[in-house]
């Protein structure tokens, strides 16, 4: 499904990271928002050092090698623009017009391509890959989505979508080759959502569940599967209470023994730590209302970062990276939000 707005409050917060033009990329970018009222990316070292002003904007995510940083531009019109720059500055082109729902986007292993939305406020989008260098794009499926990845390979993707924007979204899993190919749909349950592509054959996604049983709609559970949509199994048992979502997932690591989510809902989300052996979570650091909001995990799978003060954006958030297996807080940017690195 497209990520509800009334019910994913972090989608709109979508974050990410570049390689900054260093000497021998001896440094990763971080990229992150200040001034939630007239927002502005900038970049930085992922210490936090060197930060400078990029452009107006929101969002910001960067490609694997670091060479571009794209971000959410209103242009002319309230037109919703997805703009790609240097890191290190210069003039910015439009790489999507009508570029919807910031959260469903990834880039492909090599940087080459990304999959990404785009169509009207209110309707069906087109989910479309996008060559970086050209801007040609290339339609993949039609309707509402909810979470895309690619392989680690990055010859084949998978996302989720319903046919409409009916709550609970009538949302399956599907499978397609990135070079083309017909989608082959993973699951048939119409309750599947999310999907994120791990290491070792493994896909987590999420399933809506209790949908009868919860007065203001289901729960979201992590299960895994793999690539052929078979080995389906529940991966999670998460209490969640009314208003609240539930899990979703946020990042691998590379070997695949760290898994980070994001516990979402009403003014809610924070990041937790799962083992995708057991399933046993724990919060990365603070929960609740103006708990630690978690956006990527380092490619060593040891530091989560992410911003504190909540998911809504204020002049008193601060970037920061703890250990995943928890710790004090690292700043490495204060009033500031959604951020994410390539390191």
């Amino acid at each position: 499904m497209t990520k509800p707005r009334s019910l994913r409050w972090i989608a709109a917060l979508a974050v990410a990271a570049s390689l900054l033009v260093l000497p021998a990329a001896a440094q990763a970018t971080l990229a992150f928002v200040r001034n939630p009222l007239q927002p502005v990316v900038f970049v930085a070292n992922d210490d936090g050092s060197g930060a400078h002003k990029l452009d107006a904007g929101t969002s910001p995510r960067v490609s694997p090698d670091g060479q571009t940083v794209i971000y959410f531009h209103e242009g002319p019109g309230h037109a919703q623009e997805m703009k790609a720059a240097s890191p290190s500055g210069g003039a910015s082109r439009t790489l999507v017009a009508a570029w919807q729902e910031t959260s469903v986007l990834a880039f492909s292993p090599d940087s080459k391509t990304l999959a990404a939305l785009r169509g009207p406020e209110i309707g069906k989008r087109k989910l479309v890959l996008v060559d970086i260098a050209s801007g040609a794009q290339r339609v993949i499926a039609s309707g509402f989505f909810g979470g895309v990845s690619f392989s680690p390979s990055g010859t084949e993707l998978v996302y989720s979508r319903a046919p409409n924007d009916r709550f609970p979204p009538r949302s399956d899993v599907f499978r397609v080759a990135a070079a083309d190919g017909k989608p082959v749909r993973l699951t048939r349950d119409g309750i599947s959502q999310d999907p994120l592509w791990g290491p070792n054959e493994q896909i987590v996604f999420c399933k809506l569940i209790e949908a009868k049983k919860r007065r203001y709609g289901p729960k979201s559970e992590l299960f895994l599967m793999n690539p052929q949509g078979k080995g389906v199994k529940r991966l999670t048992h998460t209490k969640v209470g009314a208003l609240l979502l539930g899990l979703f997932p946020t990042d691998w690591s590379p070997n695949g023994n760290r898994l980070l989510a994001e516990f979402e809902g009403q003014d809610t989300s924070y990041a937790v730590a799962v083992n995708p052996r057991t399933g046993a979570q724990r919060p990365i650091q603070k929960t609740g209302e103006v708990g630690f909001v978690a956006t990527s995990l380092s490619a060593d799978g040891n530091t989560v970062l992410g911003f504190s003060g909540g998911f809504e954006p204020g002049p008193n958030h601060t970037v920061a990276t703890v250990p995943y297996t928890g710790g004090k807080l690292t700043v490495l940017a204060k009033n500031a939000f959604q951020p994410d690195w390539s390191r």
